[in-house]
């Protein structure tokens, strides 16, 4: 299974629309019920959860293999770098323990406004060790669940 985080924005939604017309299982991970429909008629399944909620995220990470993590955007009324902070705590926290085997982080900030926050994500969970037992066979290899 595969878990994309942001799935109804731009990038998300084209990984996930990606696996979906590949035929790989998709959980989209969605912050409201708006769009939860129509991901399901496409396929995928869903689930609504606050990013913020480390032990929510966990348990959805628990039930795939693979994830693809894009840290939502915060609230521009909001202090930004605090609430971008914020998500990938909990982002990177839900990560460890759950059983992940491969994991691929992406930023759609502006590289010249890009804050600690943007690229942390990255590299906090690069620097995690997953589990290797499947994690280095060849894609085409690798089991789709």
């Amino acid at each position: 299974m595969f878990i994309v985080i942001g799935a109804n924005g731009r990038v998300g939604s084209a990984v996930a629309s990606t696996l979906l017309n590949a035929g790989r299982p998709v959980t989209a991970v969605l912050h409201s019920s708006n769009n939860e429909a129509d991901w399901r008629k496409r396929g995928a399944q869903t689930v609504v959860v606050d990013v913020r909620n480390t032990d929510a995220l966990r348990a959805v990470f628990r039930t795939g293999t693979r994830a693809f993590l894009l840290n939502p955007n915060a609230d521009v009324s909001a202090d930004t770098d605090r609430e971008e902070h914020a998500t990938v705590r909990s982002i990177v926290a839900a990560v460890d323990g759950s059983g992940l085997e491969k994991v691929v982080a992406a930023s759609t900030m502006a590289p010249s406004r890009a804050s600690a926050a943007a690229i942390s994500i990255s590299s906090t969970i690069s620097s995690r060790r997953l589990p290797r037992d499947r994690y280095r066979r060849p894609y085409s290899e690798a089991p789709t669940t």
